[in-house]
Parts: C-alpha cells; structure tokens; sequence
C-alpha cells in the first residue's frame, strides 16, 4: 500500500492512496472516511504524517471537515454560488482543479440579428466570436462560445481566447464588471456537440447562457456553455427578502 524504500515522502504516498479510494468509489461524496486513528492503524504511520496528508487533501478540495464529526469526501464537480459571480476559472481554481481551454476558434465576425439583441448592439456591429473546450483534470467538461463586442472589448487573439477572458477583462483592459444574468437550460447533446465533448449523442447537458455587464451599465459579452451533465454541479444560495428586507442566513 506503501512503499517505505520509496523517495516519495510517505504523506505524498498516503494522499495518493486516499485519491485512488475516492476516484474507484470505495470513499464516497459526502461520505466519512476514516478516522486518523484507523488511518494510523491501517497504514502504519505516524499521527503527524496522517494529519500533514488530511490537511494537504482539504486545501487541495478534495476531503471537508466537520467538527465533531470527522473528514469527508468532497464533490469536486459541485460549484457554490452565493449572490456573487465567479468565473469557470476562478470556480475550477477553488476546487482545486487543473484547467485548460482549448481554442477551436477566434474570428471576427458582424453580429447576426439575434445575437445583436442578445449583446445590446446593432445588427452587424463588429464582434469576436470564440469557440472552446474548457478541460478540467484531462477532461473535456464544456463546449463554450463567446461572443464580444469589440468597440466594448478591443483586440482579443489566440493567445488571449486560451487563458481566462474575466483576467484579460479586468487585469488588461482595467474594466469593471458589475454583474451577470445566467440562464440555465437542460439540453441533450447533438452530435456534433457530444464529438467535442467525447461523449455519446443525446447525452443530458447543462446549458448555462450569461450576459456579463460592465458598472457603466454595458454589456461586455454573451456566452453559450454547453456543460456535461455528469461533471459540472451548481448549489445556489438565495436569500429570502420580506418586506424588502433581507432575511439572514440561518
């Protein structure tokens, strides 16, 4: 289970081993795993060593505490919005996972009539449409096209359609972004979309719609994400007003 005469230390080792548990199900989302005392038992280490892996697995988002209660398995396809946007790469950045976009496309284009009227300009005003895979642990988990327009976002390139767009929106070009309206909508992939993808026709998808608007009051983009249903999650967190006032978390 471990190799002692290894050069990887042996909380590397204990942390790998807790992973392997979790992807082949034997520690389940939400479930407790074992206690530091079993873990100790079981492996043979030291309570230092456990806790040092335990520790390096929660800031990594894979395992949560609960006073009381003992360590948990975390669901690292489960996104907690709470009254606040965040970005696919400010979301995959929290959950500790590894992101890569990869860039099927960046063209400039004039705006159709209907994605006018989704991005507030006029029918054929000067835009930037961009299609990518956004890949999360080696996997292919959304389809997403972007659609910006340029007298609001400048000149976007290659280079910039593969990293994340709020950083270049904000960082870059130093705009303030206010807000986002999301619409989620449940699909079920075409073809076409389940081949970018790698997965089979008619799977179920989450499509998620977002209009991202500028403090000025502009809209800056419109975006169409096509997420696998079996690997992205939303928790959203509501707060109730009563009589126009809001009501505290409990």
């Amino acid at each position: 289970m471990l190799d002692r005469n290894s050069k990887l230390p042996i909380y590397y080792q204990i942390e790998e081993w807790i992973k392997s548990q979790i992807e082949n199900k034997h520690f389940k989302i939400d479930k407790v795993i074992p206690s530091e005392r079993e873990l100790i038992e079981l492996l043979n280490v030291s309570r230092h060593t456990v806790r040092q892996a335990i520790g390096n697995l929660v800031n990594q988002g894979y395992l949560y505490r609960v006073a009381g209660k003992g360590t948990f398995v975390k669901d690292r396809n489960l996104v907690f919005k709470e009254n606040r946007y965040t970005s696919f790469s400010e979301d995959m950045a929290y959950l500790g996972k590894k992101l890569e976009n990869k860039v099927l496309s960046v063209e400039s284009d004039h705006a159709s009539t209907s994605i006018a009227n989704r991005l507030s300009i006029q029918e054929n005003d000067p835009i930037f449409k961009i299609k990518r895979i956004r890949i999360v642990d080696d996997i292919p988990v959304s389809y997403e096209m972007i659609f910006i327009a340029k007298s609001v976002a400048g000149d976007i390139d290659e280079s910039v359609a593969a990293g994340s767009l709020i950083k270049y929106y904000e960082n870059d070009l130093n705009l303030k972004i206010s807000h986002a309206v999301e619409t989620f909508e449940s699909v079920l992939a075409t073809e076409k979309t389940a081949n970018k993808l790698n997965i089979p026709a008619n799977s179920p998808l989450l499509l998620v719609r977002t209009k991202l608007f500028l403090d000025n009051g502009k809209q800056l983009d419109y975006t169409k994400n096509y997420f696998r249903g079996d690997k992205y999650k939303f928790t959203i967190r509501l707060n109730r007003e009563v009589d126009g006032v809001a009501q505290k978390p409990a």
